[in-house]
Order: structure tokens, then C-alpha cells, then sequence
């Protein structure tokens, strides 16, 4: 028979293989020849291979090469070490090249972190701050006192030694709380950039018990009858510039901030639509700067402004220039400095109203109050201030905003002269 071989029982050792496989006697005689026919089979096969696996302890085997050792598991990349002060630079100057804040609150955060480098060591590595360092922080800044660096007592100490220094006024909550808000941007930018892994003084604002200072209101009907008067007819002497007198007419009669006025240009002043519109915006020289995306904005001429003269005014302005060029620009407070500071210490004073609550951004809480009183909806107001719209209605299906012709209705509500 093709592939037999015969084998003795002793070979196939058949009493063990009955025995362990269970086949009952009946089964064995009934299949016997196969059974055998396949043992038989099977005895050769496995003879065969243990004869050819001892040939081959005899010879070398070149054909084959010797199984390849498992790779050898990959190290870890290493993580660049990254000081605090290199982290610091590269988040400021990502900002910069971004031009994502303005220059005064650039130099606000650059001023803060350069503390943070103080206290906590500039060549440390940025990773290795703990959160029981931020607490120490914290701490820290509670303790500082104001003005460090002017003072003789501290002038030439470190933070952590000005801390010490006992008897002096500390930086109030408002500052302390500013300082650790800009820390909690640099580490939560650390983090999504791969330069530490926990984003620290999460949540470590310092709680502030009711403020003693009075909040900005707006100004009352008869102040603002006294403010108009002195504008336009300037009994009092107090309106020595031109651009005194329409600057401030203008925040009186659209809500504009202090900057977005005083860095308008001639061309800013312009028709649309058959409606003159102030056109708010960040185009122009390098200069000229809005405090939130929703500043971008066209808030229409009171009618009062052009009856006034305002176009007359506007008119006499070199073309292509500054509306109010007497108007300079410093890094840390923009175009308004000037004028804030005549609102403030002279003009107000000079009427008899001066007061903390009421400032020259005072005229914003004027004109939000009087036209929520005149009934015009919260939406249109926020669009004439610049403040952002909120909710889903009014930041995803109302993007277009309102039309001038709606924005024009609604201004002209505000009334200066109202005494009930």
C-alpha cells in the first residue's frame, strides 16, 4: 500500500494507544486494518522528522538566516527644556507678530510677567513650576507693595525682598487679580504649545469684598443739560479748543470711547446709504487700535451733531488726516490722553460736576441708559456702543446686524434735555 510501512505492534505500542483513546473491542476489530494502516503512517512521519531534524545538529545551515531580534523599543523623544523666561518671550512675541492686544495692554502683560520671572526664577525651567509654586505666588503678590520700584524703601530690591518690607500700602485685589489672570494665560498657552503639561493659577483669583469706590454712572438730565450748554455756548470760558468742544459732543451724542473719537479721520465722517455714519474702525496707520471685534462698527449722526455744524467742522479738517490731529498718540493710552485729561480736572470741575462716578466714559452709560428708558431694544444699543450681542439669535442668525436706517431711528431717540 502506497505510504505503509510495517511496523510491529511494539513500534505502535497498540495496548496504550486501546487504552488511552477508550475504543471499545467491538470498534478495534471493525476498524483495525484502517487504524493501523494510519499509525502506521503517522509512526513513519514523525520517525522522519526526528531523523531530519538530527541531521541538521549535524551541518551548517547558511540558507537560512537566524530569526531577527525583536527591535529594541524607541526612546521616548526627548522634551525640549524650556525656561520660563524663553516661554515668556515666545508667548509675547507670538501675540505681537499677531498684533492681538493693544500696545498699552502689551506692555501691561509684559510688566506682570516680568514680576512672575522675579519670583519665581527667569531661568528656571517652565515645566518645573508646581502649583505649590503659584501659591507662593500668590502669596507673594498679596504682600508686594504698590509703586516697588519708586520707592526708596524697595527700589532696588527683589519682589520676593519687597515683600518683606513691612509699614507700606500692598497692591490692591483688582491688581493682584490682574497679574494672576495674565498668568493663567501664559500656562494655559503653555500647555496647548507642549511647554508643561498643567495649566496653573487656574482659578486662584483672589476674592474682593464690596468696593468703596464709586462705579461709573451715568450722567444725570441736568448735568447733562450743563455739560451741552458749556459745549456749544461755553459761558464759562472752559472750551479753549475746538476739538474739546466736537470730541466731546461726539461722546455725548453716539456713546463712541474716549480713543475710538479722538483717533477718527476725516474720511471716517461719510455718507452711506444717504446717512452720515461714523465709520469706527481699525484701518488706517498702525496707530489706530479697537478694544474688542464688535468696536468695528458705523454709528450713524445725531441729528442734533449736524445741526449743529458738525459737517462744517469736519469740513475744515485737512483732508486725509486726523479729525482731531491735535490728538497724539503714547504707547499706553492711545489718542485720548488729552482730552481725558481737560474732561476730567477741568471741564467737569469747572461746572461744578466733577465727580468719581462721572468721567468722560460716563457718556457710554448716558446713552445706554437713555435709550433703554426711550425703549429701544437691548440688541440695537449694544450695536451702537460697540458692546457684543448675545445669544445664539443674535451672534449666529442676525449677523448681518441691524441696517443704518434702524441704527439712525434708534440714536435720534437719545434725549439730552430730558428732565422727567
Amino acid at each position: 500500500m502506497e505510504g505503509d510501512t510495517e511496523l510491529s505492534d511494539e513500534i505502535l505500542d497498540l495496548g496504550r494507544f486501546r487504552a488511552e483513546s477508550g475504543i471499545t473491542d467491538e470498534a478495534w476489530n471493525t476498524h483495525k486494518a484502517q487504524l493501523l494502516h494510519e499509525m502506521r503512517k503517522a509512526a513513519r512521519d514523525q520517525a522522519q522528522a526526528v531523523l531530519d531534524a538530527a541531521r541538521d545538529f549535524e551541518r551548517y545551515d547558511f540558507a537560512h538566516s537566524a530569526p531577527a531580534a525583536p527591535p529594541a523599543p524607541e526612546a521616548p523623544e526627548a522634551v525640549p527644556v524650556t525656561s520660563l523666561s524663553e516661554t515668556v518671550e515666545a508667548y509675547l512675541g507670538e501675540n505681537r507678530r499677531a498684533a492681538t492686544w493693544t500696545s498699552k495692554t502689551a506692555e501691561k502683560k509684559r510688566v506682570a510677567l516680568e514680576l512672575l520671572k522675579d519670583l519665581t526664577g527667569s531661568d528656571r525651567p517652565v515645566a518645573s513650576v508646581s502649583r505649590k509654586d503659584a501659591q507662593e505666588v500668590k502669596k507673594l503678590l498679596l504682600e508686594l507693595p504698590t509703586n516697588r520700584n519708586k520707592r526708596p524703601e524697595t527700589r532696588n530690591l527683589s519682589a520676593r525682598d519687597a515683600a518683606k518690607v513691612a509699614g507700606l500700602p500692598k497692591l490692591d485685589t483688582v491688581t493682584v487679580n490682574s497679574y494672576l489672570s495674565i498668568y493663567q494665560s501664559l500656562f494655559r498657552w503653555a500647555v496647548d504649545n507642549g511647554y508643561c503639561t498643567e495649566p496653573l493659577f487656574a482659578g486662584m483669583r483672589v476674592g474682593k469684598a464690596p468696593s468703596g469706590a464709586p462705579a461709573r454712572t451715568a450722567f444725570s438730565p441736568v448735568a447733562l443739560q450743563t455739560i451741552y450748554r458749556e459745549l456749544v455756548h461755553n459761558p464759562a470760558g472752559l472750551v479753549r479748543k475746538e476739538s474739546h468742544k466736537w470730541a466731546s459732543l461726539i461722546g455725548m451724542f453716539s456713546g463712541a470711547r474716549l480713543n475710538e473719537i479722538c483717533q477718527l479721520d476725516v474720511k471716517d465722517v461719510r455718507q452711506q446709504d444717504g446717512i452720515w455714519v461714523f465709520d469706527i474702525t481699525d484701518e488706517g496707520d498702525d496707530t489706530k487700535r479697537l478694544k474688542t471685534a464688535a468696536g468695528k462698527r458705523k454709528v450713524p449722526v445725531h441729528d442734533e451733531l449736524l445741526r449743529l455744524g458738525l459737517l462744517d467742522f469736519v469740513n475744515t479738517a485737512p483732508a486725509g488726516g486726523r479729525l482731531f490731529p491735535d490728538y497724539t498718540y503714547c504707547p499706553q493710552n492711545g489718542h485720548g490722553r488729552s482730552l481725558s485729561r481737560w474732561f476730567n480736572q477741568q471741564f467737569t470741575p469747572g461746572l461744578g460736576i466733577k465727580s468719581k462716578s462721572h468721567v468722560f466714559h460716563s457718556f457710554r452709560h448716558t446713552i445706554v441708559t437713555r435709550l433703554a428708558q426711550a425703549g429701544v431694544a437691548e440688541p440695537v444699543y449694544q450695536s451702537i456702543v460697540g458692546h457684543e450681542r448675545q445669544g445664539v439669535t443674535q451672534q449666529v442668525y442676525l449677523r448681518e446686524g441691524f441696517t443704518l436706517r434702524q441704527l439712525k431711528a434708534a440714536i435720534d431717540r437719545f434725549e439730552w434735555d430730558r428732565t422727567t
